[in-house]
């Protein structure tokens, strides 16, 4: 018993990882109708400067990551306004291939820059577990949890009581009718992109204690998260959160139990599944068009 609530928590950590980054996809996919392939990437460059100011510079976590979130939040507009909207605005699905070529040139400039060798970068809150009963969990793992489940509070919370966030909602509805109503859908879309690329900055400095700061390290978080994006929903928000951490235990048991290859051929198997049973995904909804 004590093995099996070892392994879940551990994997529910993970998972929180996996719900950050997919909530990004979900972001970018409601207003825009646009998938970022590059959000691992984003992961990839927020654990990386995160090293380059923890490990490096000295700085404070505390100052690190607001730091790794603004440079972030930057970027994704930048790339944004270069690698999307042009097609967007053009009617063109080559977008498709142009957040693919963002990310492997972030990897290209990462092993110019950082080096292709994987670095360790200490815990930001100590090394040693803390015990509840027989059953431990590390400090940098439970930051996890608790700054992912207020990420997601505070996006909630975004979408539900402020103009702006309404203002995305109305958008994921309808571009052409919030257009219309005065929404500037333009700057919509591209702050959805930006908080994609931040929010996948913030899993990259929550996570990179636990591997280690690489170039490639974004790339099967990615994948992951995406997947759980799909047996989500791409427009359920709160969904990813749970699938999230569901799609984390899961994969800690299979390790535990199992056999830790496989984990991935049973995950992405899920994916398919929810692809074949709900398209739209477990907690999403059909789309109905009424003519």
């Amino acid at each position: 018993m004590y093995f099996f609530l070892q392994i879940t928590l551990s994997g529910i950590a993970t998972g929180a990882i996996y719900g950050l980054i997919a909530v990004g996809y979900s972001l970018t996919f409601m207003t825009t109708k646009v998938l970022n392939f590059a959000l691992g990437m984003w992961v990839m460059l927020g654990g990386m400067l995160t090293y380059s100011l923890h490990v490096e510079y000295g700085l404070n976590p505390l100052f690190v990551l607001p730091i790794v979130t603004l440079v972030l939040f930057a970027l994704g507009v930048v790339a944004e306004r270069f690698s999307v909207f042009p097609f967007l605005r053009a009617g063109s699905d080559v977008w498709v291939m142009s957040t693919l070529a963002v990310g492997f040139l972030m990897i290209d400039l990462a092993e110019i820059i950082w080096g292709r060798n994987p670095t360790p970068v200490p815990p930001f809150i100590g090394k040693d577990a803390i015990y509840i009963g027989q059953v431990s969990i590390l400090p940098q793992q439970l930051l996890i949890i608790l700054v992912a489940c207020v990420m997601f509070l505070a996006l909630d919370v975004f979408y539900r009581r402020t103009l702006l966030g309404k203002a995305f909602r109305a958008v994921a509805h309808s571009g052409d009718v919030s257009g219309l109503m005065g929404i500037n859908t333009r700057r919509i879309q591209a702050l959805s992109y930006a908080m994609a690329s931040a929010l996948a900055g913030i899993a990259g400095f929550l996570v990179v204690p636990l591997t280690l700061a690489e170039p490639q390290m974004g790339t099967v978080l990615g994948l992951k998260a995406f997947a759980i994006a799909i047996i989500a929903g791409l427009a359920a928000p709160r969904g990813i959160l749970i699938c999230g951490l569901m799609y984390g235990a899961f994969e800690a048991l299979v390790s535990g139990y199992l056999y830790t290859g496989i984990r991935d051929i049973l995950g992405f198997s899920l994916m398919i599944l929810a692809l074949f049973l709900k398209p739209e995904g477990v907690f999403g909804r059909r789309q109905e068009e009424r003519v």
